[in-house]
């Protein structure tokens, strides 16, 4: 029975991806299955609430009516409002098939309400990668098949001190992180656990090698709400913001995030954020509406950084 309820969802993405006739013995073969076993596939689509168009004949075949892709989709306007902001939290650094997604988006929005034409969503990434989408997508690919098979990969990694060293690695676990693809992956190099940003393994080759997964390894060790838990400690900062209410509350930055408005201009800002130089090109980020009122060492790192900059006009 699992076989035949992943063969029919197998079946409806097919379907759905093709949009034109497609013949049952080209199904099969996709599949992987007897074609006289797609007509009862068919069937179990169909009691899903699809509505599947078939047409005899050497040219015929199957097809999915575009009507009913979403068949149990009841959404009201505050909630399909809701899907289209979503959009505005995707870019192409977060997601490799961003475009494909903003489509699918249109097409449901246009589903729920044919009487609307599909609106075009477009995204701008400020400051996309280096490396080229294929690429990334390439090594997004080789490490999700590796973590899908548990197999090794020998990798070779560029470090933050730009020096290059040869690991082996058993990946867990594909992430975004402040507009970055990273993987989880136990190191054999170290022992341990880390974190491996995608556009930074210089060369990368899946081994046949398998592995377990550590019985001690549990995700929210490493992964929580707010991003990635063995990135530095902790801190609470506190700032005084100008002209910046509006801005700063449109996003969360850390835990435990209080927002204190003085008057229209002034704001009181609060929250706990890791990593001490991660918080220092934050506030800098700020530029001078931005004043630190805790911790000392961050006042202090923030009056050092503006000194030296200072000194690179003088």
């Amino acid at each position: 029975m699992a076989n035949k309820t992943a063969a029919t969802i197998k079946l409806i993405q097919i379907l759905s991806a093709k949009g034109d006739y497609t013949s049952t013995s080209e199904l099969a073969e996709i599949i992987e299955t007897n074609p006289r076993n797609i007509k009862e596939y068919i069937k179990e689509i169909e009691a899903c609430g699809y509505t599947v168009d078939s047409v005899a004949g050497i040219y015929g075949g199957y097809r999915i009516n575009r009507t009913s892709l979403l068949p149990s989709m009841n959404l009201d306007k505050d909630e399909i409002k809701l899907l289209q902001a979503s959009s505005s939290f995707i870019n192409e650094s977060d997601f490799e098939n961003k475009k494909d997604y903003l489509n699918i988006i249109g097409k449901i929005i246009s589903s729920i309400d044919d009487t609307k034409p599909i609106t075009p969503l477009t995204m701008l990434d400020r400051f996309p990668l280096s490396m080229s989408k294929e690429e990334l997508q390439k090594r997004y690919n080789i490490l999700n098949e590796a973590i899908d098979g548990q197999l090794k990969v020998e990798i070779d990694y560029l470090s933050v001190m730009n020096k290059v060293k040869k690991h082996i690695i058993h990946p867990y676990k594909l992430f975004v992180y402040n507009g970055n693809w990273f993987v989880i992956a136990y190191n054999e190099t170290v022992n341990d656990i880390g974190y491996f940003k995608l556009n930074r393994i210089d060369k990368y080759y899946i081994t046949r090698n398998r592995f377990s997964i550590l019985k001690t390894y549990n995700e929210v060790d490493y992964l929580d709400g707010f991003g990635m838990v063995k990135n530095g400690d902790y801190y609470h900062i506190k700032l005084e913001l100008t002209n910046l209410n509006t801005v700063i509350k449109e996003r969360i930055y850390g835990k435990n995030q209080k927002i204190e408005e003085i008057d229209d201009k002034h704001a009181i800002f609060s929250c706990d954020m890791q990593n001490q130089e991660m918080i220092l090109t934050f506030v800098l980020s700020l530029g001078h509406k931005c004043k630190v009122l805790e911790p000392e060492w961050l006042k202090d790192r923030v009056k050092e950084t503006l000194l030296k900059e200072i000194e690179l006009y003088d």
